[in-house]
């Protein structure tokens, strides 16, 4: 088994494995044991096993103490050193080592360590936990810390302190972000001016932007190794960054090695990096019949003396039960130890009957237990895999005092059950394979789980009263599994409301559907209304709309009238995400009258803008534009300051759209410098940098490309300061509409190759069709029309995808100019004809600096047919359903 990290876990609930004790992965070292004789070699074999260097911080690995050589795994090991040596050579690396509990996958992650350090690689790592699945960043916590040489034992200033000089040696430009690491780290860092300002969203976003900047920068100085324990229990924030973390060490000397065992269950969720062409996947099958014999040798000499010897049939019999499993080998060979069983003579095959599965394995030593010994171990297996002599007292005080605890305690660890894991006076003890926890817990009857389970939760709620915003998931998880019904509504809800503040939204969604069952009426229509808003965030619109019309029904049932009109409110808004914009302007015109009837005139004003973004989709601006009047008239008169100026602030940007479209430009642009300047006031960072990109549209469209580019410099400077890499996307793609205007295709093609790198790490389907259509139009205007054809295809697949009929439009537009050029004519101009006439249809008229760029592609088409001819194939275009225009662009004639 592997060496692994600790996390900060006060509790006990702290990541472990085996025997190893806490190291910090850059300073580990090898302590070289006396040798072992193995039969068939001629010389003894050398052993080493992992301790911790001298670091002052108490954070490292957590691993059993390696008394015996790796066995076996020559081929796997010569592969890892492989990809290794890749990634030193600057082509990152992620392992992913899988097997099924016993087989080695923690062991063969020591030895990736071993090779790094043989190398001079700097590493960190952490730990998955099997109540950890809804913890948000769980895994990475003990990672970061050791990556920024936090001291988790300091104070909460000192440690902000320490980490503000690490980022800023890092860095100086990284530190208005660094309150966002705090989710990270799992410290409490206050935000300032500009994190204060971001919704969840965009403090992901940005926080998975800072992480990999503070990655590139580090590996340029050292190669790194990171290393992620049980990842078959990733929480989802965990998988995310993974995954992101994934995609950006493919040009840095990074190794990233995960070990898991194999998917069973849809929450276990194989690594999402399996796609990238550098990972590569170790599966640990059956150790051969002669290693397990080298592994049984070694283990008799390691319990026996190094005279120790099995008869040929009893390890036949060992090799047959325990099927290639190696620590199924070891506890057999414990098993007897216990029993004071000398396997050395002929009459002990007579004396023993091995238990016929691990788990029975594992029990039959637990019975060799006394009552005390067995109790105590069952009451740690509810704690978890590390925990402290102290929490034992503390939740259970049954086992007679102190002295025999101790003594107890001792016991198990001279079995190598429960070895001890730190001395006084932490003493801390780890269960020394999770298999033996989990057999453990698994005797306890359900009833007196929950007894444990509430006692510990208490525990947690006494001990660390100041502290308990950073054990919501634990105190989540223990009360969840007892009786305490109070509790364990409080602590759902609030592990449901963090994980929503934090973006983790698949762990809101279970923590949502845990607790709604629980809560009374009233607290169930809030929750219904928070569960509704993260399933439409992560695109479950089915389900949204299924759970914001019962928050509807049951808050009607109880008279709840301004849950009502918030229920109304998130269906209107839900159905016009899907094009239902009947139905969308039916349930916003009754949430209107619900908020009228309260005299909430910022719910109504609020309200009257979303009607009108109805109308503004459907091309009716004029009726648009009368609801943006009447929400911006009625936002003036509410009194308190901040909620006037963001309703204002709304209403103007949209009205501000509005213009946009119609080609209003001087109009446009008044109503989004307004908006604008209340956006400043409000301190609203991401707003303000949004606005600045919509008047650099305006700017551009109004042909002042050198005021275009300055505002979108300035917004890019803001996104990138936030770490906003969605945003930076999009406008290095604006930025690069600019170049290509004035004629710098070099530097249109350099800005956009930026921004289809984001997007594709980001997964940003919509962004990265129009980077890719950004990118064909400059190819298309360098009269490279060949080239342009691969790019239009791909952004139009991802376009006819998301049903983005504007981007389809201006597709269509760049696929009659290549037939233009190719000396296609009739198919040039009927292309052209339908984009019109779809543009028409959906009132999206092109600007006319860009009307001017189709006219002069299809003028070719124009020239070289009659007039009569233009006209009936211009007329054949504008009659064409969506499916045959797109069927036509794509042809070949």
């Amino acid at each position: 088994m592997a060496a692994r990290l600790m996390q900060n876990a006060p509790l006990g609930q702290v990541l472990v494995n085996q025997n190893v004790r806490k190291a910090t992965m850059d300073t580990f070292t090898w302590q070289e044991l006396p040798p072992l004789q193995v039969k068939g070699k001629s010389q003894p074999v050398t052993v080493f096993r992992l301790i911790a260097g001298q670091d002052r911080h108490d954070i490292g690995l957590h691993e059993p103490k390696y008394a015996l050589p790796m066995v076996g795994r020559k081929a796997e090991l010569a592969l890892i050193e492989k990809k290794l040596n890749l990634a030193l050579r600057g082509h990152g690396q992620i392992i992913g080592i899988t097997a099924e509990a016993g087989m080695g996958k923690s062991r063969l992650i020591a030895e990736v360590i071993r090779l790094a350090r043989e190398r001079n690689v700097m590493g960190y790592g952490g730990e998955c936990q099997s109540y950890g699945t809804s913890t948000s960043y769980l895994v990475w916590q003990n990672i970061w810390r050791g990556f920024f040489n936090l001291d988790p034992a300091a104070p909460p200033a000192e440690q902000i302190e320490s980490l503000e000089g690490q980022l800023s040696q890092i860095d100086p430009a990284l530190l208005p972000r660094l309150p966002l690491l705090g989710a990270v780290l799992n410290l409490q860092i206050p935000d300032n001016d500009l994190t204060g300002s971001f919704d969840a969203k965009l403090r992901k976003e940005s926080l998975e932007s800072l992480l990999i900047d503070c990655l590139r920068k580090r590996a340029r100085r050292a190669p790194l190794l990171l290393i992620l324990e049980d990842c078959h229990w990733i929480d989802p924030l965990s998988h995310d960054l993974l995954e992101v973390v994934g995609r950006a060490v493919a040009d840095l000397p990074v190794l990233i090695a995960l070990a898991y065992r194999p998917p069973q269950l849809d929450r276990h969720m194989a690594p999402r990096v399996r796609p990238f062409f550098y990972f590569t996947e170790i599966s640990l099958s059956d150790l051969p019949a002669d290693e397990i014999e080298q592994l049984v040798l070694l283990k008799l000499g390691q319990i026996y003396g190094e005279a120790a010897k099995l008869p040929p049939a009893l390890i036949e019999k060992i090799s047959h039960r325990a099927e290639g499993n190696p620590f199924y080998i070891e506890e057999l060979l414990n098993y007897l130890h216990d029993r004071d069983i000398d396997p050395g003579q002929p009459e002990a095959l007579e004396q023993i009957d091995l238990p016929d599965s691990l788990y029975s394995l594992i029990l039959s030593r637990i019975d060799q237990l006394t009552e005390n010994q067995k109790t105590l171990l069952k009451v740690a297996s509810v704690i978890g895999r590390l925990f402290r002599a102290a929490m034992l007292w503390g939740v259970y005080n049954q086992f007679g005092d102190r002295a025999r605890l101790q003594s107890d305690l001792d016991a198990l660890s001279a079995l190598d059950l429960t070895p001890l894991d730190t001395p006084e006076p932490e003493l801390m003890y780890l269960f020394k394979h999770i298999v033996t926890q989990e057999v453990a817990y698994e005797t306890l009857s359900f009833a007196t789980r929950a007894m444990l389970h509430d006692q510990i939760g208490q525990y947690i709620e006494k001990a660390y009263p100041e502290g308990l915003a950073q054990h919501i998931d634990l105190l989540a998880f223990h009360f969840e599994r007892s009786e305490n019904m109070p509790k364990k509504r409080e602590y759902l809800l609030k592990a449901a409301e963090a994980a929503q503040a934090d973006y983790a939204n698949a762990a809101a969604i279970t923590y949502y559907q845990r607790v709604l069952h629980l809560l009374p009426e009233d607290q169930r229509v809030l929750g219904l209304l928070r569960l509704g808003q993260v399933l439409e965030l992560v695109g479950e619109w089915e389900n949204a709309e299924e759970i914001d019309r019962e928050a509807e029904r049951l808050a009607s049932l109880i008279n709840d009238a301004q849950s009502l009109a918030r229920a109304g409110r998130a269906l209107g808004w839900l159905l016009r995400k899907q094009g239902k914009y009947a139905d969308a302007e039916e349930r916003l015109v009754r949430a209107l009258e619900d908020y009228r009837n309260l005299g909430d005139s910022a719910g109504v004003s609020n309200v009257l803008a979303d009607i009108g973004e109805i109308y503004r989709l459907q091309g009716k601006y004029a009726e648009a534009r009368a609801y943006y009047d009447e929400s911006l008239d009625l936002a003036e008169k509410i009194a308190e300051h901040r909620i006037r100026q963001k309703a204002r602030a709304h209403a103007l940007k949209g009205a501000g759209t509005v213009a946009t479209w119609q080609g209003d430009y001087a109009m446009a642009r008044e109503l989004n410098q307004e908006s604008l300047t209340l956006r400043r006031e409000l301190g609203d960072t991401p707003g303000v940098a949004t606005l600045l990109n919509n008047l650099g549209i305006i700017t551009r469209f109004q042909r002042d490309l050198v005021g275009a580019r300055q505002m979108n410099e300035e917004s890019l400077a803001l996104f990138r300061e936030m770490g906003d890499r969605w945003a930076v996307g999009q406008l290095l793609n604006n930025q690069a509409c600019v170049a290509s205007d004035q004629g710098d295709y070099a530097e249109a093609r350099q800005l956009l190759e930026e921004s289809l790198i984001i997007r594709r790490q980001l997964g940003d389907k919509a962004g990265l069709a129009l980077s890719l259509n950004t990118l064909a139009d400059v190819v298309l205007d360098e009269g490279a029309h060949a080239e342009a054809r691969p790019l239009l295809d791909e952004s139009l697949g991802i376009s006819r995808e998301l049903g983005d009929q504007t981007a389809i439009a201006y597709l269509i537009e760049d696929y009659s100019g290549v037939a233009a050029a190719e000396a296609k004519p009739q198919k040039a101009l009927q292309l052209a004809g339908f984009a019109a006439a779809l543009r028409e249809s959906i009132g999206a008229p092109l600007p006319p600096s860009e009307q001017k760029r189709v006219d002069r592609m299809i003028a070719p088409a124009r020239e070289a047919l009659p007039e009569s001819s233009v006209t009936s194939a211009w007329d054949t275009g504008r009659s064409m359903e969506l499916e045959q225009a797109i069927e036509l662009a794509l042809s070949a004639q």
